[in-house]
């Protein structure tokens, strides 16, 4: 269904019935929808530049991929950037962006450092288990007598 704004509004967020913003459908348009634009802040609340604080309502909502080399307007690639942020993705040489569908930002520097961030409440993926410890009972049985 769809709110009084005209957002998506799912049925709930991982089970727990809860009403959840859905994600607006993309645009052709270069320009965000203002479904899009309230679902990105929503997200983001700040730039999403590693170490950068400014608030979302501040921010650009850019293109991941710029719209010019045929990045969609959808929501899986429009972030928000403060506007110095914005100019460093647009102007400098040698810095790279990619966002994954759930909204981690990748971002890296001209000395191939990479730094990532999420959307606040988004937990980071879980690790895989550790391989498992080795087997202290083999099947065969132990004949040793005891050590003491």
């Amino acid at each position: 269904g769809r709110d009084a704004t005209g957002d998506s509004v799912g049925d709930s967020a991982a089970g727990c019935g809860c009403p959840v913003l859905g994600m607006p459908p993309a645009t052709d348009a270069y320009e965000p929808t203002a479904a899009q634009h309230r679902f990105t802040s929503t997200r983001d609340r700040r730039c999403r530049t590693p170490n950068c604080g400014q608030r979302a309502g501040w921010a650009d909502h850019d293109h991941v991929i710029p719209h010019a080399d045929g990045g969609a307007t959808t929501c899986t690639n429009l972030c928000c950037l403060c506007r110095s942020h914005h100019r460093l993705k647009t102007f400098a040489r040698g810095w790279t962006f990619r966002m994954d569908p759930d909204g981690t930002l990748h971002v890296t520097s001209p000395s191939g450092i990479t730094r990532t961030t999420r959307p606040p409440g988004l937990r980071p993926p879980p690790q895989p288990d550790p391989d498992p410890p080795p087997d202290d009972h083999p099947d065969e049985p132990d004949d040793d007598p005891p050590p003491f």
